[in-house]
């Protein structure tokens, strides 16, 4: 069989778990040889340099990334052996300043750029190569060390460099304080960084490496792993953390090794505090999250293209409301549809004598379609059960969207015939139970709460 890239590399892999560091640095020699502008194999290269204690080797080689892949349109990747420098109390200020320079607002360099494409590993190499070639010890590391320190025949870096998300909002000084704060986190192949149920405090950005997103479904009366997507380098995951203390609903687990930065919810609020543009940048950035997770994943947006959709959500009117507010009240007219952006609510039905909590609805959630799609007064309470962001669509707008996509009230008139059914059962349970599971009646909705000024979107 051929001999691949790749199996060279895990060959080099086997020998260093086998103590084997010079032959592993042979390997590695090689391959830098036939991909000199494989950054990640000289990421590795000064990685074993820095395990086995040649620091002065592996210093030379994080400053060569930092600087190359700055230019080359890896910020993170940079950002990475930067921080490891400094961790070698090497003074980094200048290659922080440049990649804050480079990546900022201001920067005129930023655009629709495109990232550097991962090295090809399947490339077959010469079944004669000699992995055990006749080298001294001191020879393999010097002789490797110079190679991967060294970049001054590379010419051709990108004229424009795609930007990053949240950072390249903001202006120098306070990119640089951002980028400051994370923390960065190495991780090994199987290795969980967030784990599903769990409370969340940190938003996390992929370095270097890529991880899965799995989810825990039931099916019948088992429960299994289903796989949501791959994130690489460059993608942010667990920012819901930043705006809500919900637990996590899905875990992400490394596949290979994975370097990943981390900003605390407490770090975020802090430099908030301290530099009030950050806060609009991460609150812009887990807006335009949500609304893009919704546009793709709501059954509402499904029957339209891109471009429809983005027409149809500038129809919502957007309100950010307190706890207990209710924005839909049993026996009275719908107004309109409404969606859940963020938050949560609970919908509560009125049994003569109680409310009874008959369902807790999320994001990405519907509230209100039944009074709409049977033109009766709305058959339950619906209210907020903390900070909560919902988008509207008036009756007058809902109507028109039902007459233009017929498919759509066949959806919302299943939707809310389930509704109507489960609710009923709900109250008979009740009735069998006698068991309140919410207190007295509460306070109408004070329409101060959802005035014009509550508005988000345009």
């Amino acid at each position: 069989m051929p001999r691949t890239l790749l199996d060279m590399k895990l060959e080099a892999e086997r020998r260093l778990k086998a103590k084997d560091v010079t032959g592993a640095l042979k390997i590695y020699r090689l391959m830098l040889e036939a991909m000199p502008l494989d950054f990640t194999l000289r990421f590795d290269i000064a990685d074993v340099f820095s395990a086995i204690g040649e620091t002065r080797f592996a210093i030379a080689i994080y400053q060569t990334i930092a600087q190359f892949n700055i230019r080359a349109g890896a910020p993170l990747t940079a950002l990475v052996a930067i921080k490891i420098l400094e961790k070698y109390n090497v003074p980094a200020a200048p290659l922080m300043e440049l990649l804050a320079q480079t990546y900022c607002r201001t920067s005129s360099k930023l655009g629709r750029g495109v990232r550097p494409a991962p090295p090809d590993y399947s490339a077959q190499v010469r079944d004669d190569i000699d992995l055990n070639y006749a080298m001294d010890d001191v020879e393999v590391k010097k002789g490797l060390a110079q190679m991967a320190a060294f970049a001054g025949n590379i010419q051709n870096y990108p004229p424009i460099l795609p930007p990053i998300a949240i950072f390249s909002t903001l202006e120098s000084e306070p990119f640089e304080r951002l980028m400051g704060l994370m923390t960065l986190k190495r991780f090994k192949h199987g290795d969980v960084i967030v784990q599903e149920g769990t409370v969340g405090n940190a938003l996390f950005f992929v370095a270097r490496g890529e991880v899965k997103v799995v989810k825990k479904v039931r099916d019948g009366d088992e429960e299994k792993q289903v796989h949501l997507a791959r994130l690489g380098a460059g993608t942010i995951f667990g920012e819901m953390a930043l705006i809500s203390s919900e637990p996590r609903g899905a875990s992400v687990i490394c596949e290979g090794a994975v370097d990943v930065f981390a900003l605390t919810r407490s770090q975020v609020e802090m430099i908030s505090a301290e530099i009030p543009v950050v806060a609009g940048a991460m609150s812009r950035f887990t807006r335009d999250r949500l609304i893009s997770n919704l546009l793709n994943t709501n059954p509402l947006f499904k029957p339209f293209d891109d471009k429809n959709r983005k027409e149809l959500l500038a129809r919502f009117v957007g309100h950010e409301v307190p706890a207990k507010t209710i924005f839909i009240e049993q026996g009275k007219p719908g107004n309109g549809l409404y969606l859940i952006l963020q938050g949560a609510a609970e919908v509560l039905t009125w049994n003569g004598d109680e409310y009874i909590r008959v369902a807790q609805l999320g994001p990405g959630d519907i509230a209100g379609e039944i009074s709409l799609i049977h033109d009766e007064p709305a058959t339950a309470t619906v209210r907020t059960v903390g900070k909560t962001t919902l988008l509207f669509l008036a009756r007058e707008l809902f109507k028109t969207l039902l007459d233009a996509v017929p498919e759509l009230l066949k959806h919302f008139a299943k939707m809310a015939n389930q509704r109507i059914a489960d609710t009923e059962n709900k109250l008979e349970e009740d009735r069998k139970s006698k068991v309140s599971l919410i207190g007295p009646p509460v306070a109408p909705i004070d329409d101060v709460e959802l005035s014009d000024d509550d508005i988000i979107l345009v």
